[in-house]
């Protein structure tokens, strides 16, 4: 008689980041889920736009409903009829991945004057870029792609308002609130519980540098580095925390979970 047993719980893996020092760190999903779940929320905090990702209203806006049927086109799919495309912005979503991934590529291309001047921005062919935007080529080589996401990224930092007229960075004052915990080098770490650490109190204010990663990290949805971030200075800047010369997995201060952050860009 076969015994139905339940399925053994899983749990996913920390995802690993590199940090302002170029050091990679685990951080905990709870952690990387709640900044990500912070930019969606829509009455301020200070990460409204620093996303690459942007509303299936706002795509087809931004491309068209030929915009959006070329994007389904790319995905080999049938072009869909102008009421799918109204039923899509009305719901908010679009049903099938690929053509989505197609359409925010192409919404991004065309956000930084479309297929030439990215082709110019990361020293490309056009044919090259065209083929990633279509997603033939489901990703640029190495020195282009890191092209592609620094020029993306600074787009996207313009347009949400933390870079001054002249590029240079607003600095960011941060309040995060969520469970916290310090480790010394031991596998039990102190365990604080939840949180809101004001980082406008730190003995060493966010630099400009940092801003500018910070804003970076969202604005590429790199939300495992915007922790990592944040527990780096965290762990060496925060009054509380003093005592740590290190960050790393093993020492210093880490988030087991976050439940909101807020930004403002002074």
């Amino acid at each position: 008689m076969a015994l139905h047993l339940p399925k053994p719980r899983t749990t996913k893996p920390a995802q690993e980041a590199v940090g302002l020092d170029g050091l990679k760190v685990t951080v905990a999903n709870a952690a990387t889920s709640g900044v990500e779940k912070s930019k969606q929320v829509k009455s301020g905090g200070g990460l409204a736009g620093l996303t690459s990702k942007v509303s299936v209203k706002q795509l087809r806006k931004e491309l068209g409903n030929e915009g959006l049927r070329h994007a389904a086109i790319d995905a080999g799919r049938t072009p869909p009829s102008a009421r799918t495309l109204r039923r899509w912005a009305q719901q908010g979503r679009i049903p099938h991945a690929d053509v989505l991934e197609r359409a925010q590529r192409r919404a991004a291309i065309e956000r930084l004057g479309g297929v030439d001047a990215v082709a110019a921005k990361i020293g490309r062919s056009r044919s090259a870029v065209s083929r990633y935007r279509s997603g033939e080529t489901n990703e640029l080589r190495a020195d282009a792609s890191r092209k592609l996401k620094t020029v993306k990224a600074q787009d996207i930092m313009k347009r949400a308002g933390v870079l001054r007229p002249d590029g240079t960075p607003k600095r960011a004052v941060i309040r995060v609130k969520g469970g916290v915990m310090v480790r010394n080098g031991a596998d039990e770490g102190y365990d604080y519980r939840v949180r809101t650490l004001d980082f406008a109190n730190s003995d060493t204010p966010f630099s400009n540098d940092e801003s500018r990663e910070l804003a970076a990290a969202l604005a590429n949805d790199d939300h495992a580095r915007v922790v990592a971030l944040l527990e780096r200075h965290a762990t060496l800047d925060y009054p509380e925390n003093k005592g740590f010369d290190k960050y790393s997995d093993q020492f210093g201060f880490h988030f087991d979970h976050i439940d909101s952050v807020h930004i403002d860009w002074i």
